[in-house]
């Protein structure tokens, strides 16, 4: 069977539509809260039509979706170029990134943890983002051995999945408590304990 041809590149028009009805749910969702917003009031605030939104984002949890790849994919690119620093440094980095963004944005992440679990479009986002983070990780722990910072036997995947699992839960435990704690302070907390562990 033929594969199946990629999708073709919105014009210039659907674009912007794209973005306003973005944004105009983003902008609900902040005001509301994301189980107040339907599509229909979507669609009222970025004066399309209710089908138009639904083309571009076929379940509400797309949108969380979206803002949460956009968020961790800026993050990613501007901590890709820490490349000169150590890997203490250059996680550090990461790590301070991510927990600005969030503190910057609770009444966004908020809904991103708690509706995550499970399947859909949300899920679907935090697994191929997870995947992405571990890539990251692992070219931080790889250039760590490289320079002799950490342990050469450390099995550079596992590692990584622990990296990222330990970003996860660190975060589900801040929205659990009310968003109320240092995530930044947190998060350096429980990854200087974990690194102590592997530093050459």
């Amino acid at each position: 069977m033929d594969e199946l041809a990629p999708p073709r590149p919105l014009s210039q028009r659907a674009k912007a539509n794209r973005d306003r009805i973005y944004t105009a749910a983003i902008e609900l969702i902040r005001e509301r809260g994301y189980g107040a917003v339907t599509m229909t009031d979507i669609a009222k605030a970025a004066g399309v039509a209710r089908a138009s939104v639904f083309n571009h984002f076929p379940a509400k949890l797309a949108f969380l979706g979206e803002w949460f790849e956009r968020f961790t994919r800026a993050v990613l690119h501007e901590a890709s170029q820490q490349t000169g620093n150590s890997a203490w440094t250059r996680l550090c980095f990461v790590l301070e990134a991510l927990a600005r963004g969030a503190e910057a944005n609770k009444d966004i992440i908020v809904h991103v943890a708690s509706l995550a679990m499970g399947h859909g479009p949300l899920a679907a986002t935090e697994a191929e983002l997870d995947d992405e983070l571990q890539l990251y990780f692992a070219r931080i722990i790889r250039d760590g051995q490289a320079s002799g910072e950490i342990d050469r036997d450390i099995d550079v995947d596992f590692l990584a999945d622990m990296w990222v699992g330990l970003l996860t839960v660190t975060a589900h435990d801040w929205v659990n408590r009310g968003q109320t704690s240092d995530l930044g302070a947190d998060l350096k907390a429980r990854f200087k304990t974990l690194f102590r562990g592997i530093e050459k």
